[in-house]
């Protein structure tokens, strides 16, 4: 065996083949499960000693694992949470309880493993997979909240048999992997459910209800719907979201939650539905009062970062993870505001449906186009170019960085700067 430090370590993991993140359309080789299942046999299938919650989606499951996090959390319960992409440091795809998982311990799981790695042709995502699960194995957590990478019924995580599933939403995104209309990616999503496994569908359309009931009926699973009704937004409140409660004996009003994505009123009723439906059919321990309190604080709790994130109060500059069409949809809000002036400092990657992006931009706005520091990045040229045939206009800058320090000299205090396009560029500001 080789000893490997971790910088070594996580080399070796983060320079497998294929992996979307770094270079685009993963390989479509896999047709099912069997690498990860056998992976996993070899691992001592740590995934069967877990208790989990697995979570589906085009756009929110990041944001309801990390609330869902902090609501066990603040249970009292050591809470496991694996995710992706990252930002700027592998660890932030697995934490406990917000806190990354440990350098040595990734160190020593690649050197103990390297040769196995190595020989099954593991990918990114599936050694990843593997490395969470055995660590939260090991830590003896209390519950694993698991986030599928890329769709559901071919995805690594797909090995688990979780407690609760939930789909949080369904729009186009990777339509070279998953299918080109909404009910072949719903179709693909819909593979997380299991045999008598409770799902809830949290902002997904009506109109594909169907695929989800079908396949939870094939599944004898209990299937369960949210929607808008526990509460309602008020407004912003000392960079918080307001939120007034209601149709439930939440023993409290309001709600006032630690982010201010837009896009949250659907997620934070989606995990209201999960209190309620993990409370009602007992599937764990849980305090109303306590949830709600850690629910408020989630992002505190679980190191949230990247999502409508304050990068400055003054002047307003706010990081956001929305590179799609329905992920900018909820940009609008600030899109539509004409009693403020809006920079939008904006990177995005090729292989995009780059005119359902372009065209929602609102034409006002001072725009910044900026240069990535990875492969895929599309050129901050290219980028002028095609704004320019929806009336958008700006300047090119070598980086996210270099219009931030120009905005900081420059602006009035009381405008708003918007960071969207491509999680790379909010990965190089925070």
């Amino acid at each position: 065996m080789t000893k490997l430090n971790y910088q070594e370590a996580e080399e070796f993991i983060m320079s497998a083949l294929p992996m979307f993140q770094k270079l685009g359309r993963p390989s479509l080789e896999k047709l099912d499960l069997r690498k990860t299942l056998d992976f996993m046999s070899y691992l001592g299938n740590p995934h069967k000693d877990l208790k989990c919650i697995h979570i589906a989606g085009t756009n929110g499951k990041g944001s309801v694992s990390h609330m869902l996090s902090g609501i066990f959390q603040q249970n009292g319960y050591d809470v496991g949470l694996f995710t992706s992409p990252h930002l700027r440091d592998y660890r932030e795809r697995i934490k406990i309880n917000g806190i990354y998982i440990d350098k040595d311990y990734i160190a020593d799981w690649v050197s103990v493993h390297q040769q196995y790695l190595s020989d099954a042709m593991l990918s990114f995502f599936e050694m990843s997979t593997g490395l969470a699960f055995d660590y939260f194995k090991e830590k003896k957590i209390d519950l694993a909240i698991i986030e599928t990478g890329l769709g559901g019924r071919l995805d690594s995580t797909n090995v688990i048999h979780p407690l609760l599933s939930i789909i949080t939403s369904i729009d186009f995104d990777h339509m070279d992997i998953l299918g080109h209309t909404l009910k072949e990616i719903a179709g693909e999503k819909a593979g997380i459910i299991k045999p008598e496994v409770p799902v809830l569908l949290g902002n997904v359309n009506s109109d594909l209800e169907v695929v989800f009931e079908e396949k939870a009926r094939n599944e004898n699973s209990i299937i369960f719907k949210s929607d808008l009704s526990l509460c309602q937004f008020r407004g912003i409140v000392d960079f918080k979201r307001s939120y007034r409660l209601i149709n439930h004996n939440w023993g409290q009003d309001g709600l006032l939650l630690d982010n201010l994505g837009p896009y949250q009123d659907h997620n934070v009723n989606t995990c209201l539905h999960a209190i309620k439906i993990v409370q009602s059919l007992g599937l764990i321990a849980i305090d109303i009062g306590k949830s709600l309190a850690g629910l408020a604080r989630f992002s505190q709790l679980s190191k949230f970062k990247g999502r409508f994130e304050i990068v400055s109060k003054q002047p307003l500059i706010i990081a956001d993870a929305a590179h799609n069409a329905a992920g900018i949809q909820y940009l609008k809000e600030y899109f539509d505001k004409k009693s403020l002036h809006l920079h939008i400092v904006f990177g995005m990657v090729e292989g995009k449906d780059h005119s359902s992006v372009l065209s929602q931009l609102p034409k006002d706005a001072t725009y910044y186009f900026c240069n990535m520091s990875i492969p895929r990045a599309m050129s901050a040229e290219k980028i002028q170019q095609l704004a320019l045939n929806y009336q958008l206009s700006g300047k090119v800058y070598k980086s996210a960085n270099e219009a931030l320090t120009e905005i900081k000299q420059t602006i009035a205090s009381t405008d708003t700067v918007l960071v969207f396009g491509s999680i790379f560029l909010i990965a190089e500001i925070l």
